[in-house]
């Protein structure tokens, strides 16, 4: 078991205690800072280090494709850094989670979320890895000449992952116990991750958390962004490597806030199909077994699109509708909506229903279907507990809600950097809590979720049943829950949605 002072592949590196039984390890390189030359380039190894390398501090942030604030650019291109969290308690190889932050492949950081609570509750090896963001991370320069440029932000996940395989041992995880799991778009990514090569037995296990298998872009798709990002640069791609990072950030502001019509559906930056990091889209690779080997659990919030209302029209759900026309077609569109409004909730939007199954449900659905059908085991869950803090306080169990629940630290949330003072976590908050955090404990250890009270057994999800995990102050199982929604997708393609 691994003290503060650990030697790695690359060299020595020396953590800190948390003021629990639990070290970290935070700013330590994967992969050599992608800068210059190597900027859209896939990551390069790190150059090694002799003198012991202080661990106490996070690396800086990928740059950060928000909109233009007028206060300089935040994050650096050289961020290739990852953080680890350990129980500092001897004891035989313990199994790994591996997280990837979220932020709509735009924003967001490993550095937000402290792993030392999750590790302590969890008994495992906590990582967290910053990857390279918006255009910096998410197109394929192939397509106007510039040689081996696809997918930067996958192939530096897989450098990290690559780095765990090598490194983790020596600080008391087991590299063959390895969980692959996000939030949002970190989700995605790791579906995506499903269908990357050159990931394959890096990881052993999947938590999808909000993100299930439908945020590529095709090569079309990548031309268009691409053309866009230009035309905003007013430049030519031969010369994309010398652009100032804040040229970059405005530009890509530009592309997705024209990102939300029939052609790029919403997507501004995506991960892309590009036949060779990625061959094929997840799902599809999914459907035909490359993924039966790991059990999946995949999960997703009861009404995930109400934390994006906001002034007309809202981005995302502007986008949403926009794909959702443009892939299903109008007419069938105008169906859904008549049918939604009638199988309506209460007092809900039947419209922000379409575009929530749309985005969330039906593809999480979906990935489910086609990992069963392939012979792979997997797990479902909804989760509809609403956490006493801001936003979902007043928007109710929305996109986020499982994310925070997951990453407090008892009695209070966790407060992740840049939000308000987190409050005390109420009674229900706990409970909740403890019951996600002992069904992640259980999946870590031994591939299936547990730990629900009352010794319910947490049932495999089957198409015959569908059976649900309901997570919230009174877990329980459903079968098929919005059956009247899932029927109207049932004899749609399984292709169709955006």
């Amino acid at each position: 078991m691994p003290g503060m002072h650990v030697e790695t592949l690359t060299g020595p590196v020396k953590g800190a205690a948390e003021g629990c039984p639990v070290l970290s390890w935070k700013g330590i390189p994967y992969a050599a800072p992608p800068t210059g030359e190597l900027r859209f380039r896939p990551p390069a190894p790190v150059k090694p280090w002799t003198a012991v390398r202080d661990a106490t501090r996070y690396g800086p942030q990928a740059v950060q494709f928000t909109p233009a604030s007028g206060q300089g650019v935040e994050g650096e291109e050289d961020c290739l850094t990852l953080n680890v969290w350990a129980p500092a308690e001897p004891a035989a190889p313990r199994p790994v989670l591996f997280w990837i932050h979220g932020g709509a492949f735009l924003h967001g950081s490993g550095n937000l979320y402290d792993g030392v609570w999750l590790s302590e509750v969890s008994d495992a090896v906590v990582v967290t890895a910053n990857y390279r963001l918006g255009p910096l991370g998410f197109m394929d320069l192939e397509h106007v000449g510039m040689a081996d440029t696809a997918n930067p932000a996958l192939r530096d996940l897989v450098a990290a992952l690559e780095w765990v395989r090598g490194n983790i041992a020596s600080f008391g995880g087991d590299p063959g116990r390895v969980t692959l799991s996000g939030q949002s778009a970190g989700g995605m990514l790791t579906t995506t991750l499903l269908a990357v090569p050159a990931a394959r037995g890096l990881f052993h296990r999947a938590l999808v958390l909000s993100g299930a298998a439908r945020n590529v872009h095709t090569p079309d798709h990548n031309a268009e962004v691409i053309d866009r990002l230009l035309t905003a640069l007013d430049t030519t791609a031969d010369r994309l490597a010398d652009v100032p990072v804040r040229a970059l950030r405005d530009a890509a502001a530009h592309v997705v806030a024209t990102a939300g019509d029939e052609v790029l559906r919403g997507d501004g930056f995506c991960p892309v199909v590009d036949g060779a990091v990625l061959p094929r889209p997840p799902l599809a690779a999914v459907s035909s077994g490359e993924a039966r080997h790991l059990p999946v659990w995949i999960s997703h919030v009861s009404h995930e699109m109400d934390i994006f209302l906001g002034p007309p029209p809202a981005p995302v759900l502007a986008g949403t509708d926009a794909a959702g026309r443009a892939v299903i077609g109008e007419e069938t569109w105008a169906t859904l909506s008549h049918a939604y409004a009638a199988v309506a909730e209460a007092d809900r939007d039947p419209q922000l229903d379409l575009l929530d199954d749309t985005m969330w449900l039906i593809p999480a659905i979906r990935l489910a279907e086609a990992q069963h059908a392939a012979g792979g085991q997997v797990w479902f869950s909804r989760f509809d507990h609403v956490p006493g803090l801001p936003p979902y306080d007043r928007l109710g169990a929305t996109h986020g809600a499982d994310n925070r629940c997951l990453w407090a630290r008892p009695p209070a949330f966790n407060n992740l950097a840049g939000l308000p003072p987190a409050p005390p976590m109420s009674a229900a908050d706990l409970a909740v809590t403890a019951t996600l955090h002992r069904a992640v404990r259980a999946f870590l250890h031994t591939g299936a979720p547990g730990g629900l009270p009352d010794d319910l057994d947490w049932p495999r999800y089957e198409p015959r049943d569908r059976a649900t995990v309901i997570l919230d102050d009174r877990p329980r199982i459903v079968y098929d829950p919005r059956r009247e929604r899932r029927l109207l997708w049932a004899d749609l393609p399984a292709d169709a949605g955006p």
